[in-house]
C-alpha cells in the first residue's frame, strides 16, 4: 500500500454501532421519554444527529438484523421471518461480496461482532427443532451450512440463534466462573403473553450479560486500537427483548413509580384487522401490565450504564473524538398497546416500526440536532459504507446515505417517503407493507383490513380511516406511492399489489 493510501485509511473514521433489541423510542427523552432512565444515552444524544423518523425495514429480529448486513429488505435477502421458521426462504445469512463485513475488509478496517446475531446457527440447529419443522429437512443444515459472525469475516463472538436473553451461552458461562461470580433470578413474573416473564436478578450487575458484552466489546476494541487502520464494532445487546431481567439496583428506580396507561391501552380496535389478535395478551388490566414494563425500563436502564462505561474507554483512550456512534434498535416493543397487545409482528403501529437513531459524528456537535427525514434500516447499511469510503454501493441496494445529514447538508431527491415490511412469525405467515409519507400512514394487511392513520391529528393510531370517504384520495396517493416505491425497489409483490387495491 502507498503512502497516500495508508494517509487516506487512517483518516477515515472509526465507526462502533450499537444496537439493542425490541427497543421503543419512548423510552428516551430525546424521543419525548419522561419515565425510563438512561441519563448516559440522554449526553450521548447533546452531541449527535437525532433521527425523528427512522423505521425498521422490518419488526422482526432476523429479517431486520439481516437488512443491516446486506442493506436489502427481507423480500430481497430472503431471511423474511426469524430463521429457522415457516416463511424464511433463508436459514443462515449467505457470505456474499454485498455483506457489510465484506465491504468494510475491502476498505481496510478491522472489524468486531459481540452479542445478539440470530442470523444463523449451524447443523447444530438439527437438534433444536420441534413440531412441524422437525420433518423440515432445511437444505442449509444438509449442507452443513453455517453462517455466524466469524464465518463472515468479523473478528469476535459467535452467539448461534436467538439467545434466548444470552444468559445460557458457554462463553457466558465461563465468564461468570471466571470471575467467581453466579446468575440469580428471583421474584419471576408470569402470565402475561405465553413465554414472556420477568425476573430481579440480584446478583451483581458484573453478572449481567450487558456487563459481560460490553467487556467483550472493550477487549477487541483495545486490540484494534493498537494497529494502524480504523475499526468498525458491532455491540449488539439481546435487551430490553424478553425476557426482562432486570438488576435490582436498576428494578429500584422503579418500584414505587406510578406508570399512566399508554394513550392507546383502551383501544376498542373496533375497524382494525383481526390478524393483529393474534399477539393479544392474557389480560386486559393496566395493573396486570405494570411489572414487565418497571421491568423493562430497568433493563434498559441497566444497558445504558454499559454503554456509559464503553463511552467512557473511548474517552480515555482518545478514540471518542475520531469515532463515529450510531445507536438504534432492530425493532420496536408493544407492552400492552391497543388493548393488550404484546411482543411484535401483525401489527405496524408505531411503537414496534419505529426505531431510535442517534448518530454522533467523529468530530462531535456543540448541540444536538434534530432530522425529520424518513430512514430507515437499509440506509444505516449504506451510511456506514459510506462513512468508510465506499465509494459505489452494490447494486440492488435498497438504502441511501445519509452521511451528509450528519453535517447539516441536504441530500439530493431524498425520498418522501419511507416502508416497512412484515412477513409474519411462527407458523402464521402474513404479508404487509406498511408506508409512511408526509403525517400518514398506510398499512397494506394483505388477506385482512387495511390500514389508514393520520398521525398529525391521531398520533396514537386509535382511529383507523381506511373506509372514511373524506380521505379517499388520501388513500389512493398512498396506494399509490407504494406501488411507485415497489418499482424502484424490485418488490415481487407488486403485481398481486395492484390486483387486489388499485
Amino acid at each position: 500500500m502507498s503512502q497516500k493510501q495508508a494517509e487516506q485509511t487512517k483518516r477515515r473514521p472509526n465507526i462502533l454501532f450499537i444496537q439493542t433489541d425490541q427497543q421503543r423510542v419512548d423510552t428516551l427523552r430525546s424521543y419525548g421519554g419522561t419515565v425510563c432512565q438512561t441519563p448516559h444515552l440522554n449526553r450521548l444524544a447533546e452531541e449527535s444527529v437525532v433521527f425523528e423518523n427512522a423505521y425498521a425495514s422490518c419488526p422482526v429480529c432476523t429479517p431486520a438484523r439481516a437488512s443491516m448486513q446486506t442493506g436489502l429488505y427481507p423480500f430481497k435477502h430472503g431471511m423474511q421471518t426469524n430463521s429457522y421458521g415457516m416463511g424464511s426462504m433463508v436459514q443462515e445469512l449467505p457470505d456474499t461480496p454485498r455483506l457489510l463485513s465484506r465491504q468494510l475488509e475491502r476498505q481496510r478496517y478491522s472489524i468486531g461482532y459481540t452479542g445478539k446475531w440470530h442470523l444463523g446457527f449451524g447443523p447444530e440447529m438439527d437438534k433444536w427443532l420441534r413440531g412441524n419443522l422437525a420433518h423440515i429437512r432445511f437444505p442449509d443444515i444438509a449442507g452443513g451450512f453455517r453462517s455466524l459472525p466469524t464465518d463472515v469475516g468479523y473478528e469476535g463472538d459467535d452467539f448461534a440463534g436467538h439467545g434466548g436473553g444470552g444468559m445460557t451461552y458457554p462463553q457466558f458461562r465461563q465468564y461468570l466462573q471466571d470471575n467467581g461470580l453466579t446468575w440469580r433470578e428471583e421474584n419471576k413474573v408470569t402470565g402475561h403473553f405465553e413465554w414472556h416473564y420477568a425476573a430481579e436478578l440480584t446478583s451483581p450487575v458484573e453478572s449481567t450479560v450487558e456487563y459481560f458484552l460490553t467487556e467483550r466489546a472493550i477487549h477487541y476494541i483495545d486490540e484494534f486500537r493498537r494497529r494502524d487502520k480504523p475499526f468498525f464494532f458491532s455491540l449488539n445487546f439481546w435487551g430490553p427483548h424478553e425476557p426482562y431481567i432486570a438488576p435490582t439496583r436498576f428494578l429500584d428506580l422503579y418500584r414505587d413509580a406510578k406508570l399512566e396507561p399508554w394513550p392507546n391501552f383502551y383501544d376498542d380496535n373496533e375497524g382494525k384487522p383481526s390478524i393483529h389478535r393474534i399477539k393479544q395478551g392474557n389480560t386486559r388490566q393496566w395493573d396486570d401490565f405494570v411489572p414487565y414494563i418497571k421491568h423493562y425500563y430497568a433493563f434498559m436502564s441497566s444497558i445504558d450504564e454499559q454503554i456509559g462505561r464503553l463511552l467512557d474507554y473511548l474517552k480515555r483512550h482518545d478514540l471518542y473524538d475520531d469515532t463515529v456512534i450510531i445507536f438504534t434498535a432492530d425493532h420496536g416493543e408493544s407492552l400492552g398497546i391497543h388493548g393488550g397487545l404484546c411482543d411484535k409482528s401483525f401489527f405496524m403501529y408505531e411503537e414496534t416500526c419505529r426505531i431510535p437513531l442517534i448518530v454522533k459524528p467523529a468530530a462531535g456537535m456543540q448541540e444536538a440536532r434534530r432530522e425529520t427525514s424518513f430512514v430507515g434500516t437499509c440506509d444505516i447499511h449504506a451510511t456506514i459504507l459510506d462513512l468508510a469510503g465506499v465509494g459505489t454501493l452494490p447494486e440492488g441496494t435498497d438504502g441511501r446515505s445519509f452521511a451528509p445529514m450528519l453535517a447539516g447538508e441536504p441530500v439530493e431527491n431524498w425520498p418522501d417517503c419511507v416502508v416497512t415490511e412484515g412477513a409474519g412469525l411462527e407458523a402464521a405467515m402474513f404479508t404487509q407493507r406498511m408506508l409512511r409519507k408526509s403525517h400518514y400512514k398506510y398499512v397494506f394487511n394483505c388477506g385482512d383490513k387495511d390500514e389508514l392513520y393520520d398521525l398529525a391529528a391521531d398520533p396514537h393510531e386509535m382511529v383507523n380511516l381506511v373506509d372514511d370517504g373524506r380521505y379517499r384520495e388520501t388513500l389512493a396517493d398512498m396506494r399509490q406511492s407504494l406501488a411507485d416505491w415497489m418499482v424502484v425497489h424490485d418488490d415481487g409483490l407488486l403485481r398481486q399489489y395492484k390486483r387486489l387495491r388499485m
